[in-house]
């Protein structure tokens, strides 16, 4: 909407055309304005005071006549306060149709006068009162319609006078803060800010140069979306699974050491490249059956087909296959502690998937808990979506997200 005048852009200018009607002549029509003869001219300078203030000079000549007793040319200067109702209070500042109300005093000469009872030529002084409203067109132009009944204070002859006009400003803009939005547009304006929060800044409680409204952590200081990034590996401390140690992002913040695509934590040979679950097919041969590494290759193929159903705990019914692996291992290798790892993928918020993740890793354990394996051997917990396998912009990718990772220690005491 248009703003129309304000502290930032106080002087206005008006030109405008006008009508007088004798006080006398009304009944020939308070709106008969067909003697072109008498149409006249109003100069006005209008200046801001306060929303609901003006003060106005104005300039106005014209004919008026009243039958034959009487007509004379009349020049009016007046000066007078107005009342306007887009004041923020009866209606916005920014409102397109804005009526007003003023008055004040003026003085009018009356000249050439013909056919009068009385003599009047001269200079009289008037009260006048008025009643109109602004068009607002843009920023800087509106339309002007009024009527002002011009009472001479002498008891000569009174009037009313009706006025069309234009205003505009020369006012050039100003940008104090260089934000992009003009000082009287700018709730802030000596302050750079942003339009969507009217020319302010927007909050950010933990300084650290992300608003509040774009930073994941609004009340920790941080680089990664306003998150701290403790160990500067791209990934935001809040969802990285190895937050003190640097790793790919890809897999959740954890390294891997050969590169390999397996985490080191999850990789039974960590320091060689592998493509069967992080190791060599030769590797995995040369392995004794009873070692601890084969046991993790053993633990981690199985995981892998160890899945959930959307937005749930429950398991998908190819898991169950996997989890009798698992079992079987556990069976033969009572030394054995679990730790199970549940994961979500990214649909949600954070909380609700860390929940979630906890949910699914306690769903496996108490499976493996119904099947006669001590409770004391198994421990779970949570990551939500801090540790994807893969991406979530497919289904298919955020299905393998909705998994369980198996980790164990081998207990020789």
């Amino acid at each position: 909407m248009a703003m129309g005048q304000t502290s930032y852009d106080r002087w206005r200018f008006e030109i405008g055309t006008t009508h007088n009607k004798l006080r006398q002549n009304y009944d020939d029509g308070m709106f008969n304005f067909s003697d072109i003869d008498h149409v006249g001219f109003r100069v006005a300078a209008d200046y801001y005071i306060n929303p609901s203030l003006n003060a106005e000079l104005a300039l106005s000549r014209g004919k008026m006549q009243h039958e034959n007793e009487f007509r004379a040319l009349i020049t009016d200067v007046v000066t007078r306060l107005t009342y306007k109702f887009n004041n923020g209070y009866i209606m916005k500042e920014d409102a397109f149709f804005a009526p007003f109300l003023s008055t004040g005093f003026g003085i009018t000469n009356m000249q050439d006068q013909e056919y009068f009872y009385g003599e009047y030529d001269g200079t009289h002084a008037l009260i006048p009162f008025a009643a109109g409203f602004n068009l607002n067109i843009n920023d800087k132009t509106s339309l002007v319609t009024q009527a002002t009944y011009k009472n001479t204070i002498d008891d000569t002859y009174s009037y009313l006078q009706y006025n069309i006009g234009v205003k505009f400003s020369f006012q050039k803009d100003t940008d104090s803060d260089g934000d992009g939005i003009i000082d009287r547009k700018d709730a802030c304006p000596d302050v750079a800010g942003v339009g969507e929060n009217n020319g302010c800044p927007l909050a950010d409680d933990d300084n650290d140069g992300v608003a509040n409204i774009y930073d994941a952590c609004p009340n920790v200081a941080g680089t990664m979306n306003g998150c701290p990034d403790s160990d500067g590996d791209k990934v935001p401390d809040i969802y990285d699974a190895c937050p003190n140690t640097a790793g790919n992002p890809a897999l959740g913040g954890c390294p891997d050491s050969d590169n390999d695509g397996v985490a080191d934590a999850q990789d039974p040979c960590p320091n060689t490249y592998g493509t069967v679950n992080g190791c060599t097919q030769q590797a995995i041969d040369a392995m004794n059956p009873q070692s601890e590494e084969t046991i993790k290759v053993k633990l981690i193929e199985a995981a892998q087909d160890i899945l959930f159903e959307l937005d749930k705990a429950t398991l998908t019914q190819g898991s169950y296959e996997a989890l009798d692996d698992i079992l079987k291992v556990l069976q033969e290798n009572p030394n054995i502690k679990l730790d199970i790892n549940g994961h979500a993928d990214s649909t949600g918020s954070a909380d609700y998937n860390y929940q979630l993740s906890k949910k699914r890793a306690e769903t496996v354990r108490q499976y493996f808990i119904d099947k006669g394996i001590a409770a004391n051997r198994l421990m779970s917990e949570g990551f939500g979506e801090k540790a994807p396998k893969t991406g979530n912009a497919s289904s298919g990718e955020r299905a393998l997200n909705r998994r369980v990772d198996i980790d164990f220690v081998i207990n020789n005491n």
